[in-house]
């Protein structure tokens, strides 16, 4: 799978504007020239206000984070997600760069498995603080439901949103399968 539809697949919802951020693991051995290709995509994307970040590369793969720059950096300048990346170790006052940095560290730490990986990543992919606490304090224990996330309350308004993304995801992925690529659905007019 070439990166393009690869990101169409796992990051639609971000790519389209609908959450401020997906993650996806991408095997290195899919493509060889994969950093060089979403370094190429990044100056592309970038004029639109998407971004590609690398989270974590290990001989096998790499972690990526596609997100919407401006849309991210307000969902984690809201008060209930600032206190708690707070709690985490991250900086007071807001930078996306200093956020960045930490959550990299983290998740470093999380995927070499010298700690747990960092779960406040879910305040990056826009989920509902209360999930987000939710799986931090109960991991499997009292959820609701299981999909894009794991869901411990307003179970109905997630199961929408899964809805959303799935038909996002579906739409850009036709669209890629058509011809068209990300600059083309993303980056005109």
């Amino acid at each position: 799978m070439g990166i393009e539809h690869f990101l169409a697949y796992y990051c639609a919802p971000a790519l389209a504007g609908i959450k401020p951020a997906n993650i996806a693991a991408y095997r290195k051995s899919q493509n060889p020239y994969i950093l060089s290709e979403i370094k190429e995509l990044n100056s592309i994307l970038n004029k639109k206000d998407i971004y590609i970040e690398i989270l974590c590369e290990c001989k096998e793969r790499i972690l990526i984070m596609l997100y919407r720059r401006r849309q991210l950096c307000e969902y984690l300048n809201t008060p209930q997600i600032k206190n708690l990346l707070e709690t985490y170790g991250y900086p007071k006052h807001f930078s996306l760069y200093e956020y960045f940095e930490i959550l990299r560290k983290r998740t470093v730490s999380g995927c070499s498995g010298i700690d747990e990986f960092p779960h406040e990543i879910g305040a990056f992919l826009g989920y509902p603080i209360h999930d987000i606490y939710g799986f931090i304090n109960h991991r499997d224990k009292h959820c609701l439901l299981t999909g894009e996330w794991k869901v411990y309350a307003d179970a109905d308004n997630a199961k929408k949103m899964f809805c959303r993304y799935s038909d996002c995801r579906r739409a850009v992925v036709k669209r890629l399968n058509e011809g068209k690529t990300l600059e083309e659905l993303f980056c005109t007019a």
